[in-house]
């Protein structure tokens, strides 16, 4: 078992345990099957639109990102881009609690803890990884169906305004509530997978957790939530640039004897591979990612120029080229968010035992993971004999 500090020191060992080729791969899937979803329900959405898909194509590839101004987007539409954001989510959520599950059975002592096992017990208890933020946000939804039922009192005449008046405070202590649920709301989209991860909670006692630590320890909540942040930002851009200097230098190797036929197949390839910021962003975040794909040496994959036509190996060549860039920045966004989920198994391992004085590394195994399956040979040796058989009866 690992032998934790109980303090910000333990959050740093994110950093080194969540870089683990076991957690970036069920993270790498993960992202796979959510982005996977998230595209063909989002294509379904533009073309419900009256969007053309290869419009759509050429503007956003894989992953696009529709604008809440543009208003060829009817409300339909939304509701299916809704359910593509949800899914996303939903996936991401039961992922991160098997690379949750993975990092507490690592800090338990079990290296060798299978990732198999992990997604099994991530999806049988997804009810509580999932139900958690949605019981919050059926609370603020009670509340705002109160105030509805004020204005409506507030429309009756005369008596209306008195009716608002009397009941002000009221609204204001619910509309505090309400701000109150939402950051809660935001604790359990971060924390819970790693809560469930770690204690095997329902849905009552993950919000009961995630509650406990917003309120007995909000400083360091949020002074360990942005340091697990921190550094997975961080292990993301050490893997990006370890992951570009390797394609440099394959690059250079490869065409050696290719020259210009390498160099406009991986032009094509990067075509296949341009990333789009949706144009709501501020543009001090379009900025920051360039300046990233900058630094990655890879400005083309954000910009990418037209598609060059060079013959049908060179095309086949650039698609599979085009698929290899998708899988390498799985990659390196599975590393960084291997290093999150970890960190918050972490940050929730440190306040649980602040708050509580637990040590959420020693708590019990399961009990239907203690219960081994009995061999069908024993099972017949324990059913009863007839009396014919027995030679203490007989006798």
């Amino acid at each position: 078992m690992t032998k934790l500090h109980w303090s910000y020191k333990d959050v740093f060992r994110a950093l080194r345990l969540g870089f683990s080729a076991k957690k970036v791969w069920m993270m790498s899937l993960g992202l796979l099957f959510g982005f996977g979803g998230y595209a063909i329900l989002t294509y379904l959405a533009y073309t419900v639109a009256g969007t053309d898909v290869l419009t759509v194509w050429q503007t956003f590839r894989l992953v696009p990102f529709p604008s809440p101004l543009d208003y060829a987007f009817p409300w339909y539409s939304w509701v299916i881009y809704g359910a593509a954001v949800a899914y996303f989510l939903a996936v991401l959520l039961i992922t991160g609690t098997a690379v949750s599950k993975v990092a507490y059975e690592q800090l338990r002592g079990d290296e060798f803890y299978e990732s198999k096992e992990a997604f099994r017990f991530a999806f049988k208890n997804s009810s509580a990884v999932l139900a958690s933020p949605l019981l919050i946000l059926a609370f603020v939804a009670l509340i705002v169906v109160g105030g509805l039922v004020l204005s409506l009192l507030g429309a009756i005449p005369l008596a209306g305004e008195i009716i608002v008046g009397l009941l002000g405070i009221v609204g204001f202590i619910a509309s505090l509530f309400v701000v109150y649920l939402l950051v809660v709301f935001a604790f359990s989209l971060l924390l819970g997978p790693s809560v469930v991860g770690a204690t095997r909670s329902d849905t009552f006692d993950t919000l009961f957790e995630v509650f406990s630590c917003v309120n007995e320890q909000p400083a360091r909540l949020l002074w360990y939530t942005a340091m697990v942040a921190f550094l997975a930002k961080v292990g993301s851009f050490l893997l990006g640039l370890a992951a570009s200097a390797a394609g440099r230098i394959g690059y250079a190797i490869t065409g050696t004897f290719m020259g210009e036929k390498l160099a406009d197949t991986m032009g094509n390839a990067a075509f296949y591979f341009k990333l789009s910021a949706p144009d709501w962003i501020p543009q001090f975040f379009h900025q920051a990612f360039l300046a990233e794909m900058n630094a990655y040496g890879l400005p083309q994959v954000y910009l990418p120029g037209d598609y060059v036509a060079l013959g049908w190996s060179s095309d086949i060549a650039a698609l599979l080229l085009g698929v290899v860039f998708y899988a390498v920045a799985l990659m390196v966004v599975g590393y960084g968010l291997s290093v999150w989920f970890t960190g918050m198994t972490l940050n929730f391992s440190v306040l649980a035992y602040k708050k509580d004085e637990k040590n959420v590394l020693e708590l019990p195994e399961d009990d239907e993971e203690l219960i081994e399956p009995v061999p069908n040979e024993e099972l017949k040796d324990l059913k009863p004999k007839p009396a014919s058989e027995d030679p203490e009866k007989k006798a």
